[in-house]
């Protein structure tokens, strides 16, 4: 596995690991959630060795580069994907998402569908599917008006979320803040909760974990939406919004069956 940096579209530098074993251009992109970085699919890496695969920290994220906050939306974290799969030469693609990685591999799914073979969404976070979503919108644009002048300006420190293990739930947003700008995190809820998730649209097999213990989301309504998608496969799990931290194990099987 080898460590790369890439200048994306607009000259930022993505951070991401590479597996390349097979003589193929078939991968999987795992895309990590708002405030974290790639090292929470650290358990994945080892299950999948045999596999070409990639995982990225997201701009503003991780070991990338930062960009103004007026460039932080979901559109442009796909477009950055894409120039890893022009530059790697991808050309069939499983994409793994959780929480805001599973809207942007939407994001990059309505573009480049004939290259897209199959999706594994966690912990998906949309103002159609997360209860109070007009509190949690309220919250994050006062934040993000309050913090935008000062963002930038904190040192930040890079977690392995693999070395924390099943903590407690809120153990997990603390490693968020102390590693991400707080500016680009409330930057993303709002761009999460003006982005529709269009499940009834995708034809691609698509597997969508459902947390039954997490408290925020409407499970009820996600698997109403999804009952006549036959793409869509609904799992359950029971854990709440930090599945691959905490239940990584059954993840880890559940999607090797799936894929």
């Amino acid at each position: 596995m080898k460590q790369k940096t890439i200048k994306s579209f607009d000259g930022t530098d993505i951070y991401y690991v590479i597996n390349r074993v097979q003589d193929t251009s078939d991968f999987i992109i795992f895309i990590h959630g708002a405030g974290s970085n790639h090292t929470v699919y650290t358990p994945f890496f080892a299950a999948f060795a045999d596999k070409n695969f990639i995982a990225l920290d997201l701009r503003n994220h991780g070991k990338s580069s930062r960009s103004t906050l007026e460039k932080i939306t979901i559109q442009t974290l796909a477009k950055d994907i894409h120039t890893i799969m022009l530059l790697e030469k991808i050309e069939n693609v499983i994409l793994i998402g959780n929480s805001l990685g599973a809207t942007v591999a939407l994001e990059l799914y309505k573009h480049t569908k004939k290259k897209i073979r199959k999706m594994v969404f966690f912990t998906l976070f949309s103002r159609r599917y997360i209860r109070f979503s007009w509190l949690f919108n309220i919250l994050a644009t006062v934040a993000y008006v309050f913090v935008k002048p000062f963002s930038g300006k904190r040192k930040l420190l890079f977690s392995e979320y693999h070395k924390y293990p099943k903590r407690p739930v809120l153990y997990y947003p603390y490693l968020d803040f102390r590693g991400t700008p707080f500016g680009t995190v409330m930057k993303l809820v709002r761009e999460l909760f003006k982005t529709p998730l269009y499940l009834h649209k995708v034809t691609t097999p698509t597997l969508v974990f459902v947390s039954t213990h997490d408290w925020s989301t409407k499970n009820t309504l996600l698997r109403s939406d999804c009952r006549d998608c036959s793409s869509v496969t609904l799992v359950d799990v029971p854990s709440n919004h930090v599945v691959l931290t905490r239940e990584y194990d059954e993840a880890i099987k559940i999607v090797s069956d799936f894929l």
